[in-house]
């Protein structure tokens, strides 16, 4: 095998490993804390709620 493949192989996983640091450190930052809590609470929001409202609009609508 080619010593220059093992090189960019090398240069590759380095430059994976700090594009992976970069996007962990961009989202452990302190401004994206109410963004990722909003979205944590997505899933445990009242369905129901949310049907009731969209059908109320789409009768409204069809009228």
């Amino acid at each position: 095998m080619n010593p220059v493949w093992g090189l960019v192989a090398g240069v590759f996983i380095v430059l994976m490993m700090a594009t992976f640091i970069g996007i962990w450190i961009w989202a452990w930052r302190s401004r994206h804390q109410q963004v990722f809590q909003r979205m944590a609470q997505l899933p445990l929001e009242d369905e129901d709620e949310n049907e009731d409202e969209a059908d109320t609009g789409t009768k409204e609508d069809r009228r």
